[in-house]
């Protein structure tokens, strides 16, 4: 794919890179638009054809969803043919309009109504700029946002991987009475649809020839697997469909399956114990007595 991603780009320099998915900013491929500055048109790549606009560009995905594959974007978010919103909103606040000449019109009225249609303009167009430093800083910090976000479930997506992969690492040749609750648990709240797909994927690897379905390689593995290795493929085959971030108010089988199955070990008191009170005995020769009472005298 990167070779052919290179090729592409050699033999057509004016093509634009884009991203479809998000990953880190120092990872990004140098230049391209990332999903919020580009918007993808609904028309074939077509470098001879009559652009609708003057923003429209072919584009290259170097990442993500179809990489390697050509096709058609606007590279302005704000474009009024593409974007509703933008084209909404000039209709709504159009530009000042010169009034029409006078029937009798002079000269200097006339000069005086350019004059005053130009003024208009400034100020529309002096408030046009300020309402897209306005915006442009709003998607600066929308974006933002949205990257500390995406930070963020990235790193939960890795503690949520090394979760996964822990529990496979202490699988008990039989479950528990607990252990095989949370099994079932997970098990009749999978996805029927796509949960067989990731785990075939596994036991394939990098096959790209194999022509067998998911289920037809899930079989193939059950049958050759030894009787030890039978929970490990169980909860591989439940929790896969686990391992992406629940939505809020959804159970998190995979917490609880870790809970059960590799739960953490217990802290480690970090706090001193207390020194003894040491207390000294102290030799009855050592012990202070009293003076004796003086005699008053009669």
């Amino acid at each position: 794919m990167t070779a052919h991603i290179d090729r592409e780009i050699a033999a057509r320099p004016e093509l634009v890179t884009i991203e479809t998915a998000w990953r880190a900013p120092k990872e990004q491929h140098p230049g391209a638009l990332q999903k919020h500055q580009y918007r993808e048109l609904d028309i074939p790549d077509n470098p001879d054809a009559e652009p609708p606009c003057s923003h429209t560009k072919s584009a290259l995905i170097v990442f993500g969803k179809h990489a390697g594959r050509t096709l058609t974007v606007c590279v302005d978010p704000d474009c009024s043919v593409h974007n509703p919103r933008e084209a909404a909103r000039i209709a709504a606040d159009p530009p000042p309009i010169m009034a029409p000449a006078a029937a009798q019109e002079t000269e200097e009225e006339a000069a005086q109504r350019e004059a005053e249609h130009e003024e208009r303009m400034a100020e529309y167009r002096a408030e046009q700029e300020r309402k897209e430093e306005e915006r442009k800083a709003e998607l600066e910090r929308q974006q933002k946002e949205y990257e500390v976000e995406q930070a963020r479930r990235t790193e939960t997506r890795n503690a949520r991987q090394a979760a996964f992969e822990r529990i496979l690492s202490n699988v008990p040749a039989t479950f528990t009475a607990s252990q095989l609750r949370v099994f079932l648990r997970a098990l009749v709240n999978l996805d029927p649809y796509d949960f067989a797909e990731d785990v075939a994927a596994f036991y394939v690897g990098e096959e790209e020839n194999n022509q067998q379905t998911p289920e037809e390689v899930l079989s193939f593995t059950i049958d050759r697997l030894p009787d030890e290795k039978l929970t490990g493929f169980a909860l591989r085959l439940v929790l896969t469909g686990h391992t992406d971030i629940p939505r809020e108010n959804d159970s998190d089988y995979l917490a609880q399956a870790e809970a059960a199955f590799a739960p953490p070990p217990p802290e480690k008191a970090t706090g001193k114990k207390p020194k003894p009170t040491i207390i000294k005995e102290v030799s009855p020769s050592a012990k202070k007595t009293s003076p004796p009472k003086k005699k008053i005298a009669a």
